[in-house]
């Protein structure tokens, strides 16, 4: 089964700059917003991403540490 989107309000710049972008990939306008969307599902939505960040392991590091990395890669430029 497909399903339909409307959109409504879409301001003419905006309209616009998609058009361009569909043609330039060589695809009608409804493919073009399709694969962003599908794109845009493809990556976790924005607080289960923040949940993950949170839940990974943290440590302490000593700011000295941090000093001398950055000193070692200053002085490799």
């Amino acid at each position: 089964m497909v399903s339909a989107i409307q959109v409504k309000d879409v301001p003419e710049e905006l309209h616009e700059q998609l058009r361009v972008r569909a043609q330039a990939a060589g695809c009608t306008l409804g493919e073009y917003v399709l694969r962003l969307l599908r794109v845009d599902l493809q990556r976790p939505a924005h607080l289960a991403w923040l949940a993950e960040l949170a839940a990974r392991p943290t440590r302490e590091i000593d700011s000295r540490v941090i000093r001398e990395e950055l000193d070692e890669v200053r002085r490799l430029k």
